[in-house]
C-alpha cells in the first residue's frame, strides 16, 4: 500500500472523530502547528523517520511531542498509534491529509500566492477576497516571494493557476514579437 493511502487512512480515522466531537478546526490548527514544528525542525523530522529507534523509544518521542505541543488526547493518539507501527515517517502525509479533510469541511481552500517582493496585508486582503469570489470559498493564503517574477503576482488555488506576472507577460510579448 502506497504512503499515500495509508497517510489518507489515519487521517479520516482522525477527522472522522474530530467531526464528532465538534473539533474539526481545533484540531486542524493543533495539527497544522505540529507540522510546522516538523518542517521548521530537519533534526525532529529525522528523529521521527529513524527507523533504528525501537518502539518504546518512538513511543516516548511522540508522547514528548505531543505534550509539549499541548495536542488534545486523540490527535496525541495517532501519534502513538503512528509511533506503535513504526509509520512516523509518513505523519508529515497525514497532517496534509487532515488539513484538506478539514479545508473542505469548513469550505475553505489554500491559495499560493507568489510575488516578487512581500505585499502588503492590504493587498493581501483584496487577493483573497478577489479569490474567495471567483471560488467562492474562504480561501487561505500561502505567500512565498520569487524575485525573479519582477513584479505583479502568480495565484495558485487547486489546479487553476492564475498568472499576472511580469515575467509572463514579457514571456508573452516576446512570443508575439517572434510571429
Amino acid at each position: 500500500m502506497d504512503s499515500g493511502s495509508v497517510a489518507r487512512r489515519y487521517a479520516k480515522a482522525l477527522f472522522g472523530l474530530a467531526v464528532e466531537s465538534g473539533r474539526v478546526e481545533v484540531w486542524n490548527d493543533s495539527l497544522a502547528a505540529l507540522g510546522e514544528a516538523l518542517s521548521q525542525s530537519p533534526d525532529l523530522e529525522e528523529i521521527l523517520s529513524d527507523p533504528v529507534l525501537g518502539r518504546e523509544e518512538r513511543h516516548a518521542v511522540a508522547k514528548r511531542l505531543g505534550e509539549a505541543l499541548g495536542l488534545e488526547a486523540e490527535p496525541t493518539n495517532l501519534l502513538l498509534l503512528l509511533a506503535d507501527r513504526n509509520r512516523l515517517d509518513r505523519l508529515a502525509d497525514v497532517l496534509r491529509a487532515f488539513g484538506e479533510l478539514s479545508d473542505a469541511h469548513l469550505g475553505r481552500m489554500r491559495a499560493r500566492v507568489t510575488s516578487a517582493v512581500p505585499l502588503s496585508p492590504e493587498a493581501l486582503d483584496a487577493i483573497s477576497h478577489r479569490l474567495s469570489e471567483v471560488t467562492r470559498s474562504r480561501v487561505l493564503l500561502e505567500r512565498t516571494v520569487e524575485p525573479a517574477l519582477i513584479g505583479g503576482v502568480v495565484a495558485q488555488v487547486g489546479s487553476v493557476v492564475y498568472d499576472g506576472s511580469v515575467r509572463t507577460q514579457l514571456a508573452d510579448l516576446r512570443k508575439s514579437l517572434k510571429r
